[in-house]
């Protein structure tokens, strides 16, 4: 089974993209943070895809006043995540409009990141490119 974490502060969100992801047979983790998202991947196996919003706080609890909300947080922690796994697609994800977006990508690159696909084929077929590398079926 394969398996994709999904690193968003969002919790709506990370519902109804699990719901859609476990309907299709993926094993979904999630994670409300980079912090908590960094020591979930320390107990486990790399996931065959990491979806990671770009805009969010560090660390979620008490501490969390200490760090803000930021683009800078999701782009340091998608490349992060692109370094400690090198063979894992990675792709970065945002509310922004796309004319905001292209600047945004140019802090990114080679880390690709969409606009949230909330209709379920968008985000289906984003899975089905990212994870045909990964040996799996895709969507039917």
């Amino acid at each position: 089974m394969k398996t994709v974490l999904l690193i968003d502060d969002n919790q709506d969100y990370l519902d109804s993209v699990r719901c859609i992801l476990e309907r299709q047979g993926l094993e979904v983790l999630e994670s409300d943070c980079p912090d908590s998202a960094f020591r979930l991947l320390r107990s486990i196996e790399p996931p065959d895809l990491i979806m990671c919003d770009l805009h969010m706080p560090f660390i979620r609890g008490p501490q969390a006043a200490e760090f803000k909300t930021s683009f800078e947080v999701g782009v340091k922690t998608a490349h992060e995540l692109s370094w400690v796994y090198p063979e894992t697609p990675i792709v970065a994800l945002t509310a922004l409009m796309d004319s905001d977006l292209a600047k945004v990508r140019s802090f990114l690159q080679p880390i690709p990141a969409f606009t949230k696909p909330y209709q379920t084929g968008e985000l289906l077929d984003l899975v089905n490119t990212y994870l045909s590398t990964k040996d799996w079926g895709g969507v039917q």
